[in-house]
């Protein structure tokens, strides 16, 4: 069994974010009679840019509230309900990353069946228990562990997804999930249940497939992709439609394009800040500091983070700014339309901005 006490172990690097300049819109106490459009597209990048920026703000370690969550989920987990106890082992681990509470998150996955989760979680808890304080515990940790890893083994499902004759572009995604073409042929631990395979490519028909692994089954799911057929040509061509006439005082289009392009550097340069939190986070999980310097894991290739978290940086302002200058050039021709003509018609744009897990933006719409 996992003892039911943790130790405020596993202390990593803790560096502080990059302090990245920030670029912001400043509000007009009157705006002008077509200006709202304008104030609109540059809110739109201050709250993308903003919004990316507060992530880097890592919360901090809090090894007392840690070993209190610890102690809660054991005895939950101990009671038989591992429904509540679960995720607070889940939450101890958040505060303070330990082996310990991580082998308990192993057997909390185990329980429900997710077996290449638990599999996972056993090795990552191996790697943890290297900060460990004090030999006896550490070998204790890594006893169990082992000993976890031993008894799943052959019971984890392994997958192996085959495309025969795969097209340039092949994309194969496996619960939604996409994987790398290294990984096509290859057997991968996969909890069992039912699970769906979908691939596709350009100029083919996508095909999926459905497949249910019991527990120690080896399977594989051979996919084959057709070509797509030719789209049928039209009899005779459509003229296109006449644009209607710019009446005086309508907005130009190199306005909208170039508000357009503001925004998709603005967006670009969220993702690569993404990005560069992560390599933060990567440093951080591998490095800490000890006496005579910075220590990191073995095999742990801290250079190649490093300089990815300063090309991110880099590129986060260069983007930024550039879109920043672009959605200025918009307002610019966006406030000069509207104010020439002494009746044009209302306009209402609407500008939202989207942050995901692995990339932001923003869209716009509305009647011009």
């Amino acid at each position: 069994m996992v003892e039911t006490t943790t130790d405020p172990v596993g202390k990593h690097l803790s560096p502080a974010a990059p302090n990245l300049p920030l670029a912001g819109a400043r509000r007009r106490s009157a705006p002008a009679p077509g200006a709202r459009a304008a104030v609109a597209l540059a809110s739109a990048a201050a709250i993308a840019l903003g919004g990316a920026a507060a992530r880097a703000q890592q919360p901090a370690r809090d090894p007392v509230a840690a070993e209190a969550l610890f102690k809660a989920a054991r005895a939950l987990v101990d009671k038989g309900d591992h429904a509540a106890g679960c995720p607070k082992f889940e939450a101890s681990l958040a505060l303070n990353p330990s082996a310990s509470t991580m082998i308990n998150i192993a057997r909390c996955h185990e329980h429900e069946g997710k077996l290449a989760t638990a599999w996972h979680d056993y090795h990552r808890a191996l790697v943890l228990n290297r900060e460990t304080a004090g030999e006896q515990r550490r070998r204790g940790l890594e006893e169990l562990a082992r000993k976890g890893l031993a008894a799943l083994e052959p019971r984890v499902p392994k997958l192996r997804i085959v495309v025969e004759g795969a097209p340039p572009g092949v994309e194969v995604q496996r619960d939604g999930t996409a994987l790398p073409a290294a990984a096509l042929g290859e057997a991968l631990p996969i909890d069992p249940g039912a699970h769906e395979i979908r691939a596709s490519a350009p100029g083919h028909q996508p095909e999926t497939r459905s497949v249910t692994l019991q527990e120690g089954e080896t399977a594989t799911v051979e996919l084959t992709l057709r070509p797509a057929a030719a789209a049928p040509q039209a009899s005779a061509p459509v003229a296109p439609a006449e644009a209607p006439a710019a009446s005086g005082g309508g907005v130009p289009a190199w306005a909208w394009i170039s508000g357009a392009a503001g925004l998709a550097l603005a967006g670009a340069s969220v993702g690569f800040l993404i990005d560069d939190l992560s390599a933060i986070g990567s440093l951080r999980e591998n490095c800490r500091e000890a006496p005579g310097g910075t220590y990191c894991n073995p095999g742990y290739d801290v250079a190649a983070d490093n300089a990815r978290k300063n090309r991110d940086v880099a590129l986060f302002v260069g983007l930024g700014g550039a879109g920043l200058v672009a959605l200025g050039v918009a307002a610019f021709g966006i406030v000069r339309a509207g104010g020439d003509g002494q009746a044009a018609p209302a306009r209402v744009a609407v500008v939202t901005p989207w942050i995901g897990p692995s990339g932001a933006g923003a869209g716009i719409s509305g009647s011009f």
